[in-house]
């Protein structure tokens, strides 16, 4: 699939927002991407399309992970600071990724091997000061899905703001 390029941080938190309606319990959204690419962003705009209100999503870079409550809980992971398998499988990440909510991991990259079977897979590029580059990719039957939904939603929204 094509990436798509924002221009501001409302346009990255617009496309947050429209996976946000998307995703169900059970899902997980693995992002990558350089520190200041604007993961946390997404993840806010995520939050919006949830329902929640996108000012109380923090980057949970020092407690490793938060989990925001709602009708579906948010579960927001950040790997920024683990380093080594060890480190990594004292997380527990299956208890994060559970059926019944939805998580958002930052830092994915460091969690290889570890990912459920099927998520949704996003790279954030800083492109310049306000522009951001997501290439957006699924792996395993829902994650495809999601992208597919995801890719699509975001052409007729452009459609229909011209």
């Amino acid at each position: 699939m094509d990436p798509m390029v924002t221009s501001s941080v409302e346009q990255t938190h617009a496309i947050g927002e429209q996976l946000g309606t998307l995703l169900r319990p059970g899902d997980v959204v693995a992002l990558h991407g350089e520190l200041g690419s604007g993961k946390t962003t997404l993840i806010q705009g995520i939050a919006r399309g949830l329902g929640r209100n996108p000012e109380t999503i923090k980057s949970p870079t020092f407690v490793l992970m938060r989990e925001y409550p709602g009708e579906v809980p948010l579960v927001h992971i950040d790997g920024y600071r683990l380093e080594g398998a060890p480190t990594i499988a004292a997380l527990d990440l299956e208890l994060g990724c559970s059926p019944y909510k939805i998580t958002v991991i930052e830092w994915a990259e460091r969690f290889a091997g570890l990912l459920p079977e099927a998520y949704l897979r996003i790279e954030v590029a800083h492109v310049s000061t306000h522009r951001r580059r997501l290439a957006i990719s699924g792996v395993g039957a829902r994650g495809q899905e999601l992208a597919t939904e995801l890719q699509t939603a975001a052409v007729s929204r452009r459609k229909t703001s011209v």
